[in-house]
């Protein structure tokens, strides 16, 4: 299960995921020259600050963008799962290949199961990358980025996702347990019907 590929962000030349690469050192170099030439004699370290903002903002911005869509995609596909589990546990109250009914139960709660630990490191991998407003250089740069028309991103808001995955791993087994003994029960009179 993957997204779909989000193309990067890029705003004067830079999409704050080269840096350090021969294109990231071409766009600072091209960035720098046009500036000067724009401003001959100025003092360049305003734009020096403005470009290192702007290739963080990016940089975060463009790292953590398809993190976010992948969670939301793992998020959808685990709350699904979760889902399908209450309807097949439903779907055992009329059936009438009960059997069969129990076994499709049995595949959702694998199902639900493998989904919560996809959605766990998905949203463990978006809560790795902090999107901070810690100086009004960086703050502009995201407002630009915005102003351009790019959706906006804000950190994962999932609280501790371990913790969630591991609440929702354990209610589900919980349940699950429960569930078994009431079926444990019903194929104990079963077995006693057709043995008579």
């Amino acid at each position: 299960m993957s997204a779909d590929p989000i193309t990067p962000v890029i705003v004067d030349g830079f999409n704050g995921l080269d840096e350090g690469t021969p294109a990231g050192d071409a766009a600072w170099t091209a960035a720098l020259s046009r500036w000067r030439t724009a401003h001959p004699g100025e003092d360049d370290n305003g734009e020096i600050l403005r470009l290192v903002a702007l290739t963080d903002v990016l940089g975060r911005y463009n790292r953590l963008r398809p993190r976010l869509a992948e969670e939301q995609q793992a998020r959808a596909a685990r709350d699904q799962a979760l889902v399908e589990v209450e309807t097949c546990w439903q779907a055992l109250r009329s059936a009438q290949a009960w059997l069969a009914a129990h076994h499709n139960y049995v595949v959702a709660v694998d199902a639900a199961k493998t989904a919560i630990g996809v959605w766990r490191e998905r949203a463990l991998a978006a809560a790795e990358i902090p999107f901070i407003w810690d100086a009004p250089s960086r703050k502009a740069a995201y407002d630009r980025l915005i102003a351009d028309g790019n959706p906006e991103v804000e950190p994962l808001d999932a609280g501790n996702p371990a913790a969630e995955a591991d609440r929702l791993l354990a209610e589900l087994e919980q349940e699950e347990t429960r569930r078994a003994g009431l079926v444990a029960k019903t194929v104990a009179i079963a077995v006693r019907i057709s043995a008579v």
